[in-house]
């Protein structure tokens, strides 16, 4: 079975860091970090804005600059949240 990621940010999404819905529910597709009661925290984001964090969080992890931006650019536009924009 592949792995569930956010549908926003790409972070792999494990129970213990699901967003919530409005009602308090779990998030079966956004983190704690993208979405919380129902609504992204930051509903502004372009998909730029979120490529430049993906990038800075890959690099944190020590991948190669070239890398993160590639996996940035390649994967992010296919998320729920990106598909339609």
């Amino acid at each position: 079975m592949a792995k569930q990621m956010c549908q926003s940010c790409g972070r792999p999404l494990k129970d213990e860091i699901r967003g919530t819905e409005a009602d308090g529910s779990p998030s079966a597709i956004y983190c704690n970090l993208c979405y919380e009661k129902g609504s992204f925290k930051d509903p502004g984001m372009t998909i730029e804005q979120m490529q430049a964090v993906y990038v800075k969080a890959m690099q944190e992890m020590h991948f190669p600059a070239f890398i993160a931006r590639l996996f940035a650019k390649s994967q992010l536009p296919k998320l729920t949240r990106w598909r339609s924009k």
